[in-house]
This record gives C-alpha cells, sequence and structure tokens, in this order.
C-alpha cells in the first residue's frame, strides 16, 4: 500500500472511530465494512489483519475515555476475554489458511448479519419502549467466559464482533446494565483485540500504511464520539450504523460475484 493512501483510510477512521466512541460497538464492523467498500483491490486476509490492529488501538482509547464513569465493569469485561483470548488466536490461524475469496466472503456475511443484529435491537427497543431488565447480580464468570470464546473466534477471523457481540451478549442473555455491558465489552474487546492483532501481524495479515492512516483518523474519533456519546440516541445510531454496515456487505458480495 503507497503513502497516498493514507488520507482516504483517516477518513475512513474518523467516522468509524466517532461512530463508535457514540455507541460503544462496531470497532471492527465499521472499518471492515468501509475498508471493503473503498479498498476493494486489498486482500481480505489484510483487511482483516489492519482492521483488527487499529481496532485494538482504537479501543484502548475508547477504554480511557470511559474510565472516569467507574463502572465496575473490569471484572466482567475480564471473565469475558479469558474465554476470547485463546480462540481470537485459533480464528486469526484460520482466517490464514482461507482463500482470498472465501475469507471475503466470510467477512460480508458476518458484517451484514452483525448489521442486521444493530437494526433488529434497535427496532425492538424502539416499538416495545420497555426499560432493560437488569439482574440483580453479574452472571457467573464461566458463563460469561463461554460466550466469550464464541465471540473470540469470530473476532479473530474476521475482525468484527468484540463490541457489538460482547455488548449484545452482556446486555441482552446475561442481563447486565446497558452502560456496563459496554464498558465490560470495551476491556474485554481491548485484551482480545490486542492478542488476535499480534497473531494476524506476525502471520503478516497487517499493512503498516492501513493501520496508521485508520488510527490516525479513528483515535480522534472515538475520542470526539465518546464526549458526546451521553448528548445523542445511542439506540437510533446503533440502527443506522448497522444498516450502513448491511450496505456495505451487500456492495462486498456483489463485488465478489461480478
Amino acid at each position: 500500500m503507497n503513502g497516498e493512501w493514507i488520507l482516504p483510510a483517516a477518513a475512513v477512521g474518523l467516522v468509524g472511530g466517532t461512530l463508535v466512541g457514540l455507541t460503544g460497538v462496531g470497532a471492527g464492523s465499521v472499518i471492515a465494512a468501509f475498508l471493503l467498500v473503498f479498498y476493494p483491490e486489498l486482500s481480505a486476509k489484510l483487511i482483516v489483519g489492519s482492521a483488527t490492529a487499529q481496532a485494538a488501538v482504537m479501543k484502548l482509547f475508547g477504554v480511557l475515555a470511559r474510565r472516569h464513569m467507574k463502572l465496575g465493569e473490569t471484572r466482567l469485561g475480564l471473565a469475558m476475554a479469558a474465554g476470547a483470548a485463546p480462540l481470537a488466536i485459533a480464528g486469526a490461524w484460520a482466517s490464514h489458511t482461507l482463500h482470498g475469496n472465501v475469507l471475503r466472503s466470510i467477512l460480508a456475511y458476518v458484517l451484514a448479519a452483525v448489521g442486521m443484529l444493530l437494526v433488529a435491537q434497535a427496532v425492538h427497543r424502539w416499538g416495545t419502549g420497555r426499560a432493560h431488565t437488569v439482574a440483580e447480580r453479574d452472571p457467573a464468570a464461566a458463563r460469561v467466559g463461554v460466550i466469550g470464546a464464541v465471540v473470540g473466534f469470530i473476532a479473530g477471523l474476521t475482525s468484527i464482533g468484540t463490541g457489538t457481540l460482547f455488548v449484545s451478549a452482556l446486555a441482552g442473555p446475561l442481563r447486565v446494565d446497558a452502560h456496563r455491558a459496554v464498558a465490560a465489552a470495551l476491556v474485554a474487546g481491548l485484551v482480545t483485540l490486542v492478542i488476535s492483532a499480534a497473531t494476524h501481524i506476525a502471520l503478516g495479515h497487517a499493512q503498516a500504511a492501513l493501520v496508521f492512516g485508520t488510527c490516525l483518523g479513528s483515535v480522534p474519533g472515538v475520542l470526539l464520539g465518546t464526549a458526546f456519546a451521553t448528548r445523542l440516541p445511542a439506540r437510533a445510531l446503533r440502527g443506522l450504523i448497522g444498516a450502513g454496515i448491511v450496505v456495505a456487505a451487500m456492495i462486498a458480495l456483489v463485488r465478489l460475484r461480478a
């Protein structure tokens, strides 16, 4: 990748980082979707590896930006990371063995599924108008770890899921408070992405200029988005982000079959 591609990558990172800061989800999904659309000639392995590496950096700043909220999310986040991290390595190795077109198809289909999940959640919560039911106690660490393992493999394979799927599992079946779910997902996602990114880099899946460019935009973007997170309707934004991810996935699939 040439140096002149850094500026477009920074624009992708800025938009993606801002949306992640606003909603707490999509660190891998948004950036990977944009990269699929704007860099169709790039191999799927480089997209996955580069998106994972930049997501780890962006997630770090997202965690630091939310530390002042003191939500007591560390135990939950580490329990999920304990299950996710080993499987993230397995997922990264699995991506190394797949043919480029197969991996690109998997990436597009997972993006479409995650996007539709975000849309469905936004529509359901808007339609019911019911408050989120929170469990009186945190779920058992083993249960959190098992769910983390499933998401970790998906994240290692595609760079997707450490935000959207972690938050969905915590706030959904595990019935964790929504704000704590986002914070715990950030912690779990950070640990998982660092390990996954290191594996991808070791396998030669990361493009330095692409990682640098996206981080150049995503880091200030996630800080900006986090600063405005409490002032904008996050649920509606998640629905819009989900719709955008689905569109990007469909574009990628059409190009693959052209």
